[in-house]
């Protein structure tokens, strides 16, 4: 009996997941900075990579041959399962396996989200009803990350669908019909 195959969708995704599990576990272990830097969106990166090299990988299988829509597929589908393992993990992290690590996050969320509203200008008593609200609300609530994940995913879909234009056949063989 040959072996099963297993897709190029499925191992590919297997592996972004894998990579932002071990991201989200490194900048966990190094603190606070490190989780809400820039070695996320190295991993992210990393799953675009993935994505891309997945869907190359896909139309290698297929004899050259892939339409838009199974490009998508396949490069969406990447993304979405790096995306939600990510997610996931840094909600339990966050809510579950450390829930203390959330009291040393605070303040950086706070000192972000306080620069980031003095850049746009808001007044100050605007300023300090939403640093209010985000020292009493739980950040990495899983409503929060749902939402965040959500936003990721929009803008992945963007990127899935800029990886499919470029690597998409510029013509797919019909299949002849059968006799």
């Amino acid at each position: 009996m040959p072996a099963k195959k297993i897709s190029i969708l499925l191992l590919f995704g297997l592996i972004a997941s894998g990579i932002m599990i071990l991201v989200i576990i490194g900048t966990w272990l190094s603190g606070p900075e490190a989780f809400l830097g820039w070695p996320v969106w190295l991993g992210k990166s990393l799953v675009i990579l993935l994505a891309a090299m997945a869907t190359v990988a896909e139309k290698r299988v297929r004899g050259g041959a892939l339409d838009f829509r199974s490009a998508l597929r396949v490069a969406f589908g990447v993304m979405v399962m790096g995306i939600l393992a990510a997610n996931l993990f840094v909600w339990l992290i966050v809510n579950v396996i450390d829930p203390h690590f959330y009291q040393r996050l605070l303040p950086l969320i706070v000192d972000s989200a306080e620069q980031w509203y003095r850049r746009l200008g808001a007044p100050q008593d605007q300023i300090r009803a939403q640093l209010d609200y985000i020292r009493t609300h739980n950040q990495f609530s899983l409503g929060s990350v749902v939402i965040g994940m959500g936003r990721d995913l929009l803008l992945f879909g963007i990127i899935a669908i800029l990886i499919a234009v470029t690597v998409k056949s510029k013509k797919v063989p019909t299949p002849k019909p059968g006799p």
